[in-house]
């Protein structure tokens, strides 16, 4: 199951502060990783997939995984 919480920043610095939110959108996986910017549904399960371990179950057998279509120009990976 995947649960998923949207918080507007503005209106709860407290987790801004926590988090250290510096511009949206920044989604946190687990609480041990994040991606900053907008991404592609693509990009945000293949991250959300290394997090559990289980980046295996979004690769297609025959074809490399990655390339441009992975992630948007405004994205940027981070632990």
């Amino acid at each position: 199951m995947v649960q998923a919480e949207v918080v507007e920043a503005q209106e709860f610095p407290h987790l801004s502060q926590a988090h250290q939110v510096r511009a949206v959108p920044k989604t946190i996986i687990n609480g041990v990783s994040e991606v900053l910017g907008a991404v592609n549904e693509r990009a945000l399960l293949q991250k959300v997939l290394s997090v559990v371990g289980q980046e295996d179950l979004l690769e297609e057998k025959g074809k490399p995984s990655g390339g441009d279509a992975d992630s948007g120009p405004t994205s940027i990976f981070g632990r």
